[in-house]
């Protein structure tokens, strides 16, 4: 059975301390109550929200409807139970059996709610949704998340309640960002990370984001840093169409919006002092076309989902692209973004990359190694010459 989105709204609409609430109950000798509790509890009709009532030994337990558990069936009023209300769970109606299985946190981009339901709970995705949307008025769209899809990795989203839409506006750190769950990528939990790397950017570089979705990493450094020119660019055509959108809202006039592949665009905006490759799946598989785009000095943010053991062994990895691009780690640091799967976490690393050493250049190339040894004996044994004959003549006059 569930429970009806007016009857959601009525109850979180309540006043605090209000007049008593009518409701259907079952009326029970008191002996028999607990029994019959439990009865009602695992029929998940038992209405947790108000009070039992007692009157003349017989206990009166509430109930969201008329129900038959073999005892009389009335109405009357009730008295709330005021318990807190701290989550949509309180209040969803889903077999007591699955409860543990209910979400426990989801994405909220706007007044969209973006949720990842298991399987079990599939064939109750409305329920859960209307007790989503009872429990948090803000929200007008609840979405099931059933994964990523797609040439361009958007979410595969199915509207479960409220408005038949995805599209919605979001605010971060003051900026307005307009969002298609559905068509465009866009995740409110790197709101922290993309100011962190905001954070970073000097005055007068020139930065790229290859992969910038419908804006969030662009915009916000363009608005809050001063660099000489932001590159903003995707693959993804509906993303480009709001982040030209979101570019224009903003009055963010140094980003540059360009639509097309990620190595094309490296390519045609070189030299650079910034690159950020967000695509954790795959940044590796840019970093080469990276870094020929990057100035002699230059950072690098690259991104990866990865097992906690195998951290070390991506260091290295990116280590060895810089030393076969002829150039130089100056430093890296890990940072963990989030927790992706229980084994799994979101990093990114902060790669500062300089020219190769000269030193470094003349280990790695045994044939100038072995010139440059040669040339100095050469010349050694020039002086020892020129140097020693004199001496001789010298030598031969004293034996005269």
């Amino acid at each position: 059975m569930n429970l009806g989105l007016g009857r959601l709204r009525k109850f979180f609409n309540r006043p605090a301390h209000g007049r008593p609430v009518r409701s259907w109950c079952v009326v029970v000798p008191r002996e028999r109550g607990e029994e019959v509790r439990r009865r009602l509890k695992e029929r998940n009709v038992l209405e947790r929200h108000l009070k039992v009532a007692e009157e003349a030994g017989h206990l009166f337990i509430p109930t969201p409807e008329r129900v038959d558990v073999g005892w009389p069936a009335t109405e009357r009023e009730f008295e709330e139970a005021f318990s807190p209300i701290r989550s949509y769970k309180d209040v969803v109606r889903v077999p007591e059996e699955l409860r543990p299985q209910l979400p426990s946190s989801f994405d909220v981009v706007g007044d969209i709610a973006v949720l990842k339901i298991p399987g079990p709970l599939v064939p109750h995705r409305a329920e859960i949704g209307r007790a989503i949307l009872a429990w948090n008025r803000t929200l007008r769209v609840v979405a099931q998340d059933r994964g990523v899809a797609g040439e361009f990795r958007v979410r595969d989203v199915e509207i479960i309640a409220g408005d038949r839409r995805t599209t919605t506006v979001c605010t971060e750190f003051g900026l307005r960002y307009h969002v298609d769950v559905a068509r465009a990528y866009f995740s409110p939990r790197l709101g922290s990370e993309r100011l962190r790397i905001a954070g970073q950017v000097r005055p007068g570089e020139t930065v790229a984001d290859p992969f910038a979705g419908v804006g969030p990493y662009a915009i916000l450094i363009a608005k809050r840093r001063r660099p000489a020119r932001v590159i903003a660019a995707d693959a993804n055509p509906v993303a480009v169409d709001l982040l030209r959108r979101n570019t224009a809202a903003n009055r963010a006039d140094h980003v540059e919006v360009r639509e097309g592949d990620a190595r094309v665009i490296l390519k045609e905006t070189a030299p650079l002092d910034r690159i950020i490759l967000d695509l954790p799946h795959s940044a590796m598989e840019f970093l080469p076309d990276a870094l020929a785009a990057l100035r002699p000095q230059g950072v690098l943010h690259v991104y990866g989902i990865l097992e906690d053991a195998d951290r070390e062994e991506r260091v290295q990895a990116i280590r060895n692209a810089v030393r076969d691009s002829g150039r130089s780690v100056k430093g890296i640091h890990p940072h963990v973004v989030r927790a992706y799967a229980p084994t799994q976490h979101h990093v990114a690393f902060d790669v500062t990359v300089g020219p190769r050493s000269r030193r470094a250049g003349s280990a790695r190339s045994p044939s100038a190694s072995r010139t440059s040894r040669t040339r100095r004996t050469r010349d050694a044994g020039r002086r020892s010459g020129r140097s020693a004959r004199p001496g001789a003549a010298r030598g031969r006059r004293r034996r005269r």
